[in-house]
């Protein structure tokens, strides 16, 4: 009865339909932006058939990122929980961490996709799309760096202002729809390319500075989460090319091979290599030991693929504990303090 039979007055109701509309009209203004790309592309784009099938394929490629929206979803409920109780600090560190878990996922799907799509492409849809293989280029490193946008999401709905996220997707759509508008037809497809990067971009910065000031004091630890994750992801991206380039042979087997390498054997070289290039520091990384033991029948794979070469890494790396995240003692004392409240509760 009482899960069938809750009981909601008037105010939670509005409340939760408020949230609900804010949260929605951002969707809503990224329907629209796709749409308006689409009807400027067909009457400015010249040969639209066949660019904005190669740039369709290309564009598959990217949702691969998607996995890195769902990892900053799940962070929501935690900093709407800290936020609204006053735990300004914990708030901070359930950001941190995923722009750092943003940042290293995102760079070994950038190398990876990098490496080897250009060459699934053509080995699996043919030369007639050597048009997507080119640019899906662009388009992985405009996805590759789509994570602080979605960190600035959660952040904002976290903490219960789902306007600013409604207003900083409808302002992205906005810069990218206006410059496609301005630019397609002399660049063509070129101009696509610049809209998407100026218009998230934009967002990305204008996000992390909107936030600080009306949601709650951001913090941002560069190394761990884009120096780190760089330098990784590049020489990963050399290895997997030099891999990819001795394996393919322009066919659909030896596509599908180099693609199944890319994403799943060759994840522990990534991590190991995030460790070599000091990822972690011994608090976060022993955060990420025990985090691996709550995964269940996973916990074989995640141990031996990530925690493991990782940690190899670390221990190896000159760099381990050089550029900490100094906010996570702090953290963690607000997370106890919350968590007594609530069992007094």
């Amino acid at each position: 009865r009482v899960l069938f039979l809750a009981h909601f007055d008037w105010e939670i109701v509005k409340t939760s339909f408020r949230f609900g509309v804010f949260e929605m009209l951002g969707s809503a203004a990224w329907s629209a932006g796709q749409a308006a790309e689409i009807w400027i592309t067909q009457a400015r784009l010249i040969n639209y058939a066949e660019i904005w099938g190669n740039w369709v394929l290309a564009q598959n490629f990217v949702f691969a990122f998607n996995v890195v929206s769902t990892l900053s979803d799940g962070v929501m409920p935690s900093i709407s929980e800290s936020i609204s109780h006053g735990r300004k600090i914990l708030s901070q560190y359930y950001a941190v961490m995923v722009y750092k878990w943003g940042g290293m996922i995102s760079a070994f799907l950038a190398a990876v996709l990098l490496a080897v799509g250009p060459r699934f492409i053509l080995g699996a849809s043919g030369p007639d799309f050597a048009r997507a293989a080119t640019y899906a280029v662009p388009l992985l490193i405009w996805g590759a760096i789509q994570y602080p946008s979605w960190v600035g999401d959660q952040v904002q709905l976290g903490s219960n202002k789902p306007y600013l996220k409604s207003a900083l997707v409808t302002g992205e759509q906005i810069i990218r729809v206006v410059l496609a508008l301005l630019l397609v037809a002399r660049f063509q497809v070129t101009a696509l390319v610049i809209a998407y990067f100026v218009g998230l971009l934009t967002k990305d910065f204008v996000a992390y500075f909107v936030n600080d000031k009306l949601c709650f004091p951001q913090r941002f630890f560069f190394w761990q989460s884009i120096a780190a994750p760089l330098l990784a992801g590049s020489v990963h991206y050399l290895l997997m090319n030099e891999l990819s380039a001795l394996i393919w042979q322009g066919d659909q087997l030896t596509s599908i091979l180099i693609f199944f390498i890319g994403v799943l054997p060759s994840l522990p070289v990534f991590m190991f290599l995030y460790g070599i290039f000091g990822g972690w520091d011994d608090a976060t990384l022993s955060e990420f030991r025990e985090a691996a033991t709550m995964t269940g029948p996973m916990r074989g794979m995640v141990t031996w693929m990530m925690v493991k070469p990782t940690a190899l890494g670390a221990r190896l790396s000159p760099l381990n504990n050089r550029f900490p995240i100094t906010i996570r003692a702090a953290a963690m004392a607000e997370a106890r303090s919350l968590t007594e409240e609530k069992v007094k509760l």
